[in-house]
């Protein structure tokens, strides 16, 4: 099972009787029935659906810990903070006193459940992927690479921040569309979407492709012969929303 260091993770802590309801109403997933010991990720969106962040969030029980990006948080920040309002939710980051890790390739445990062990918690995410959070008391060390990790997620459509997942696109076009639940209530950016959902038409859409197949600025994740790229729908409509 390789493990990678996830460097660009973030931590933040939202506790109070509100903070559930709150991350439903501002992101993609249903989330308003999550339980204590599940995980789930969703897409915090703006009011034109585009993406602020990618988040994977764990319900502790007396809190909810929601794992994002260094590289979103000040914009994600920006964007939640002012809507807390009266509601009781309170933020704490708290990124420096964790490490972050990657593992896949394996089964590991029940998805959408988390583990917990001696200052190691580990969430199932898919059947070969997990997040991993490790307080910085307990040693870890990498057994795999960064180039290892994209191949992997370029043969199985992985999409991640920085390469398809970032503030230029919507959660469709960058293979995010399971995230994205089709009858919740309301919540930022959804009447874009649903207007897509229902149309059948996002405009673009997240391929795996030869390296030689696409002009090179279309591509996100570039891989030793095959790559990730997003590209129009109209290209390649075999593959867009059905």
């Amino acid at each position: 099972m390789p493990r990678v260091a996830y460097n660009d993770a973030a931590l933040t802590v939202w506790r109070g009787k509100d903070s559930l309801k709150f991350v439903d109403g501002l992101s993609t997933n249903k989330m308003i029935d999550l339980k204590k010991g599940e995980v789930r990720q969703t897409v915090f969106t703006t009011t034109s659906a585009k993406i602020i962040d990618f988040a994977t969030v764990f319900h502790m029980g007396d809190f909810l810990a929601i794992q994002t990006h260094k590289s979103c948080l000040k914009h994600l920040l920006e964007q939640v903070l002012p809507k807390i309002l009266n509601q009781d939710v309170n933020i704490q980051d708290v990124t420096e006193r964790n490490s972050f890790w990657i593992e896949y390739q394996e089964k590991i445990g029940k998805i959408g459940t988390f583990s917990v062990s001696e200052g190691f918690t580990r969430a199932h995410i898919s059947e070969n992927f997990s997040i991993a959070v490790s307080s910085l008391d307990v040693k870890l060390d990498s057994d795999g690479t960064l180039d290892e990790f994209n191949e992997w997620r370029i043969e199985n459509l992985v999409p991640w921040v920085g390469h398809e997942i970032t503030s230029k696109n919507h959660p469709l076009a960058v293979g995010l569309a399971e995230y994205v639940h089709p009858a919740k209530g309301c919540y930022v950016g959804q009447e874009i979407l649903a207007r897509m959902i229902s149309r059948k038409r996002q405009g673009k859409m997240l391929i795996r492709v030869a390296n030689n197949e696409v002009d090179e600025k279309l591509i996100t994740t570039k891989g030793e012969s095959h790559s990730l790229a997003i590209v129009r729908e109209n290209q390649y409509p075999s593959n867009s929303l059905s």
